[in-house]
Formats: structure tokens, C-alpha cells, sequence
């Protein structure tokens, strides 16, 4: 009988059965390699160039703070924004810089300095005033956010990150009050409105800067201010008497204590010179004081013609002065109606 489940004729001898059994395993294993030795063609293929394949553009490459190492090779949003805004700082920073080349600065000194420091903190000081006005003297040949961009790129190499944020920080602030607006308007000739001028700007100052940094940046000025203030408000004292002089004193003043002042100051002889002089002089005053009124009684006598008039007041002076003194008297009498 045949065994079950085989068709009939389809006998196989003991030998023959032997011989596939035995035979099965190597078959396997030429199939193996073929197909491995398939896989690796194809994948040679792939790795091949080709001209119908486009070469992978090129990463983008950035510096070490900027780079994201997630990102394999792609910027994320945040990233290329960075990237921007670092070059345009960078091209802020290097217009500033032409101010000492060919601007307004060429030539100078930054004045004052990045501030007092203790420690890695910031402590307020009127130096960093003094540095922050003397850069914003280049306003107009660069913009303010120029001269941020300027600062911050000295202060990181100079002092770090952090301390270039602190600078910073007082910087826009300052800048925030120099653009303020003021509603107290200044007058320069109306002293007593100072005062109120100056309670609009102290608080301003105290609101934006801070009452630390308001205190440094303006404590002298406001003090200043103040005294020109009190000095311009009050009223003017009245002008002291003048010292009577003693040269030419009039005649009033001839006394024993004038005479003592001057021989204490020019002694007993000049005093006694002094003393005649003012004699002579009043001597001379009271001559042509005298010649004036007659020549006014002349002047006003209606009987005589014009040329009688005139000829009596020449006859009136040649009487009273000669030589000198004549010419002198004539000079000074010459007013008189004829």
C-alpha cells in the first residue's frame, strides 16, 4: 500500500528521499547570499552620483552662541531673526566708530567713564552721565539706537554681557528723559518762575531715573540752580551812599574830619595842598558865578541895540577876568542870552 496522503505512482525509494532531505540547508543558504549581494547593489546604486541627482545644498552655517544643535542644519524662526538683528548691530556699531575717523568726534577723548563699579554691580555715579552726553553729541551723524547697539558691543568686550545690560538699562532710561517733554515752560528772564521749572524737571528725573541715579546725575546742578534762583528772586538792595571823595568834595564837606582822612592817606602836606586847591576852586566858582548873573542884567536891558549889548558883555568879562581865565570865563559863559 501506498502511504497516506501521497498519489498513486508517486513512489520514491529510501535512497531517494535521503538525498533531498540531506540536500535542503545548502539550497537556503545560496538563496541568502543572493539576495544580500541584491541589497548592496542597490544600495551602491543609490549612493552614486549621477547627473539626473541634484547635490544637497550646503547647511547653513552660524557662530557658537547663535547655534541651535537641534536644529540639523536648520534655522528655526527665533534663530534667523537673531542672525539679522547681530548684523545689524554689528553695522550700527561700525558707523558709530566712523565718528572718530571722519565725524564730529574725530580728534577727542570719550569723556567720563562706564561708571563706579562693586563688584559686578553698577553703582550710580555722574561719570556715566558724563560718558552718555558726550556720545549723544553725535546725534544727527548717527541715531540713538546706533549708539546703543555701540555701547553694548564695547561694554561685552570690556566687561561682559551682564554688565553691558546694566549700562544699558541707565542708557534708556536717560535717553527716555532727554526726549521727555516738559509742560513748565523756562524763562530765563523771569526768576520767579524757576522754581517751579525746576520741581517739574527734579521729579521727572527721580520718576525715570530713579531716585539713586537722580541724586548722582544731578545733585550739583540742581543745587547750582537753586542759588542763581534765590540770588536772581530777591529784591535789589539799595546802592550804598558813596563815600564822600577826597579830592574834589564840594564845599559843603570841608570839615576837620575830611582834612583827618586825607592827611591819613596822603599826609600833612598833600592834605594842606589839598586844602588850598578847594579854596581856589571855590574861589573860582563863586567869580563866575558872580560874572553870570551880570551878564544876565546886561542881557535884559531893553535900552541897548544888539551890538551895545554885546560890547557891554565883553566890557563885563575884561573887567572881571584877563588873560586865562578870560578865555576859561568866556568858554563857560557863553551860554548867556546876549
Amino acid at each position: 500500500m501506498s502511504p497516506p496522503g501521497r498519489p498513486k505512482g508517486e513512489r520514491r525509494s529510501a535512497k531517494h528521499e535521503g538525498f533531498l532531505l540531506h540536500d535542503r540547508p545548502a539550497s537556503l543558504f545560496a538563496l541568502s547570499v543572493a539576495g544580500v549581494c541584491l541589497v548592496i547593489g542597490v544600495v551602491a546604486w543609490r549612493l552614486t552620483p549621477s547627473s539626473t541627482h541634484a547635490a544637497r545644498p550646503a547647511e547653513p552655517r552660524f557662530t557658537e552662541w547663535r547655534d541651535n544643535p537641534f536644529a540639523a542644519g536648520v534655522p528655526t524662526d527665533a534663530a534667523a531673526y537673531n542672525e539679522a538683528a547681530a548684523r545689524a548691530a554689528e553695522a550700527a556699531a561700525a558707523h558709530v566708530a566712523r565718528l572718530w575717523v571722519d565725524g564730529s568726534l574725530r580728534g577727542t577723548d570719550l569723556d567720563g567713564d562706564w561708571g563706579t563699579w562693586a563688584g559686578d554691580r553698577l553703582q550710580p555715579g555722574l561719570s556715566l552721565r558724563r560718558r552718555f552726553d558726550y556720545l549723544l553729541t553725535g546725534t544727527g551723524e548717527v541715531e540713538p539706537a546706533e549708539l546703543r547697539h555701540w555701547i553694548e558691543q564695547q561694554l561685552t568686550l570690556e566687561r561682559g554681557i551682564d554688565a553691558a545690560r546694566q549700562v544699558l538699562d541707565v542708557w534708556d532710561r536717560y535717553l527716555a528723559l532727554q526726549q521727555r517733554r516738559f509742560e513748565t515752560a523756562w524763562k530765563p528772564d523771569d526768576p520767579a518762575s524757576w522754581a517751579g521749572v525746576m520741581a517739574e524737571r527734579s521729579k521727572v528725573r527721580r520718576d525715570l531715573l530713579g531716585a539713586p541715579w537722580a541724586q548722582a546725575f544731578y545733585a550739583d546742578e540742581e543745587r547750582d540752580f537753586a542759588a542763581l534762583a534765590a540770588r536772581r528772586s530777591a529784591a535789589p538792595a539799595a546802592p550804598a551812599a558813596p563815600s564822600p571823595s577826597l579830592l574834589t568834595p564840594d564845599a559843603a564837606t570841608q570839615t576837620p574830619e575830611l582834612h583827618a582822612a586825607r592827611s591819613a592817606q596822603f599826609g600833612a602836606e598833600g592834605a594842606e595842598r589839598l586844602r588850598a586847591e578847594d579854596a581856589a576852586w571855590a574861589h573860582w566858582e563863586q567869580r563866575i558865578a558872580d560874572a553870570r548873573a551880570a551878564l544876565q542884567a546886561i542881557a535884559q536891558r531893553p535900552e541897548l541895540s544888539v551890538q551895545q549889548r554885546e560890547q557891554a558883555l565883553q566890557d563885563e568879562l575884561a573887567r572881571r577876568f584877563s588873560g586865562t581865565e578870560l578865555q576859561r570865563a568866556h568858554a563857560i559863559l557863553r551860554s548867556v542870552a546876549p
